[in-house]
């Protein structure tokens, strides 16, 4: 299918705004709230928008029938973060010529004053993203260009290498903290900034130690993969680290780092979490099941499940029918 292109300039309070139609705006205590969703001949999808004073969250889940670019001239003044839970997007800026790439579960952060390029979006893949902007007056009020250089660190022309980061789970709680929150009013006013804040000086700290989308976190990923991808398979942290190419000391110390917990605990919580499933949804005998969570002694199953459970996958299996 062709490329739709949408061409956006720098009248636009937002690059999407073209694309949707406003459904329901209400103002209190300050915070203005619009719902929109993706006009139809596009695909479908719906954004939320929060705004007030140089702060904007949108919350956005949508899927194009077309590959589409947004396409124009942008200038803004703001610092924008970007996390991308779901799907994958290309930002290309001819200069200089930069092309970059954030995909799946990967946040990026960059000053934007004056540029221009293009977005583009794939068809057919849910976009699932939270991007907060962050005005000049929001970051003075905040004192945090003082204290952070952050035009001269984040200006897009110059994020030609760490342009993304991995979530580590610190930052992956706190977007699925904004991602299911309910508040409104001006307890919701309260806890988008105080989220915009928390997010932001976990990004500052990292760059200050020194923590960016390596090539070893990026393998620390593979290998959570790995593991959830082949829960019939039980691999030990050698054949991981081999399959990773990293060596197991710092694996294990950068899968702790990263997911809050040992490689060995996650893999056993991700099996016991399909077994439930399994339990539940099907009539697979204990042994079978078993075997599709990587126990080839049912027995051995049944001990490591009711250890979790406190229950055997049988009485489980009972209590939930």
């Amino acid at each position: 299918m062709e490329t739709i292109n949408i061409i956006v300039d720098a009248t636009n309070e937002y690059v999407l705004d073209d694309i949707l139609e406003l459904k329901e705006i209400d103002e209190h205590c300050g915070l203005t709230t619009k719902k929109y969703s993706l006009k139809k001949e596009l695909g479908s999808g719906e954004v939320i928008s929060w705004n007030f004073e140089g702060l904007m969250v949108r919350k956005r889940v949508f899927s194009f029938n077309n590959p589409i670019r947004f396409k124009g001239f942008y200038e803004m003044d703001s610092l924008v973060y970007s996390v991308l839970l779901k799907g994958k997007k290309q930002l290309f800026i001819p200069n200089p010529k930069i092309e970059l790439i954030q995909e799946e579960m990967e946040s990026c952060i960059s000053f934007i004053s004056k540029t221009n390029g293009y977005i583009a979006y794939p068809k057919n893949i849910t976009i699932k993203e939270i991007v907060i902007k962050m005005s000049d007056e929001f970051i003075k009020k905040h004192s945090l260009s003082s204290s952070f250089p952050i035009h001269e660190n984040y200006a897009i022309e110059n994020l030609r290498e760490n342009f993304t980061n991995q979530l580590d789970y610190k930052t992956e709680n706190i977007i699925n903290e904004i991602v299911s929150d309910d508040k409104s009013g001006l307890l919701k006013r309260l806890f988008l900034e105080s989220k915009a804040l928390e997010l932001l000086m976990l990004q500052f700290d990292n760059k200050k130690k020194g923590i960016n989308n390596s090539t070893t976190l990026k393998k620390t990923y593979l290998v959570r993969d790995l593991i959830v991808n082949n829960l019939h398979t039980q691999y030990s942290v050698n054949e991981l680290s081999k399959k990773a190419f990293l060596n197991e000391f710092l694996l294990k110390k950068e899968f702790k780092k990263t997911f809050g917990i040992t490689i060995f605990e996650f893999a056993l919580q991700e099996r016991m979490k399909e077994a439930k499933l399994l339990l539940i949804n099907s009539t697979k005998p204990i042994y079978e099941i078993a075997e599709l969570v990587g126990y080839k002694n049912p027995t051995h199953f049944s001990a490591a499940f009711k250890k979790i459970e406190k229950l055997t996958p049988k009485q489980f299996r009972n209590k939930e029918q």
